[in-house]
């Protein structure tokens, strides 16, 4: 048998060219069946060239690289640490604020966290308004409510100067007030009209449908009625007192249909109904006019049509005084209507 023998290679005269032309073994089966195919002195001087490749290796420089990388690995899992501790130290007094701030504003007083809505309507106007809770309000000319938004947890309360229809929406565990100067009316869910002008001495309810409780002070301890249907209840704001009737109440409550209802009604009154609906100023100029009454329906006529009828069926007489406008202050005065013999 002849024998080969292989001299080992100068270190530097060794070289492994790894450039794009070489081809790398897809898989440990493609490498051994390369091998397999070799003869001697190919394996032979692979060998060589992979132990030329071991002695070429920088044993010191791999640990350190080794070392880098677990240093690195390791400042990162610290400064993560670090950031998490950091993220908990400013986490906890922030939860502990907003806790504070929430069962502050829970402890706040109940009338900081409503709004409050006032609406108001000029003479010869009406409106027509919903409420929070769905409830039905006709206001009246010259008239202002006022309730916050949304109700309260245990009542639903406004307040009122002037003239309103409620249509109030049923709530048994909600009760509906109406504030009026020292009138209270409290309800579940009816119809009723309320009349508490700031100008006139008497306040007035006028129970449609349902069933209402009225405390005629104000107070815990007032007198309190409970009106039904067909029940008109007139408190006196000099004497305190109330006077309940029951009839027929469209005289008073027609108005929020559109009706001017004067039913044996004093020319005085009259004369103030007339002068909110359309927004100007009737005068009675005449004592023997105000002994005057009327009995009559007035529907979707004009101001001129109605002064027509009342001085084509009595003895009164209508002057007219157009609006002017005040040159020093631009302020226009209302039209007038004067009532005389």
């Amino acid at each position: 048998m002849i024998y080969h023998k292989a001299e080992k290679a100068p270190i530097d005269s060794i070289k492994i060219n790894m450039n794009k032309n070489t081809q790398l073994p897809g898989s440990i089966e493609d490498l051994i069946s390369s091998r397999l195919k070799q003869d001697i002195l190919e394996q032979v001087s692979d060998a060589v060239k992979a132990v030329a490749e071991i002695e070429h290796v920088d044993s010191r420089q791999a640990y350190l690289n080794i070392q880098n990388r677990l240093q690195n690995n390791r400042q990162q899992k610290v400064l993560f640490n670090i950031l998490l501790r950091s993220a908990a130290v400013l986490f906890i007094p922030l939860l502990i604020a907003s806790g504070f701030l929430f069962f502050r504003q829970r402890n706040l007083p109940q009338e900081q966290q409503f709004a409050t809505q006032e609406i108001t309507t000029p003479l010869g106007v009406r409106s027509h308004v919903i409420l929070p809770d769905g409830s039905d309000v006709t206001l009246n000319a010259e008239s202002t409510i006022k309730f916050k938004i949304p109700f309260n947890h245990k009542t639903r309360e406004v307040s009122l100067k002037g003239e309103a229809f409620f249509e109030v929406q049923k709530n048994p565990k909600l009760p509906f007030v109406v504030k009026s100067g020292d009138v209270n009316v409290t309800v579940l869910g009816t119809r009723f009209n309320c009349k508490a002008y700031e100008d006139e001495n008497n306040i007035s309810v006028v129970l449609a449908e349902g069933k209402v409780s009225l405390n005629t002070t104000g107070g815990q301890t007032g007198e309190v009625l409970i009106l039904k249907p067909g029940d008109r209840a007139v408190f006196d704001k000099i004497t305190h007192m109330t006077v309940l009737t029951n009839g027929i109440i469209d005289k008073y409550i027609g108005w929020h249909n559109g009706k001017l209802v004067f039913d044996e009604t004093p020319m005085p009154e009259v004369a103030i109904q007339l002068g909110r609906w359309f927004g100007v100023e009737i005068e009675v100029d005449d004592p023997q006019i105000k002994n005057y009454k009327l009995t009559t329906t007035f529907e979707n006529e004009s101001l001129q049509e109605i002064l027509e009828l009342i001085k084509l069926s009595s003895p009164i007489k209508i002057k007219y005084v157009s609006a002017t406008i005040n040159k020093s202050n631009n302020i226009q005065t209302k039209s007038r209507v004067i009532f005389c013999k």
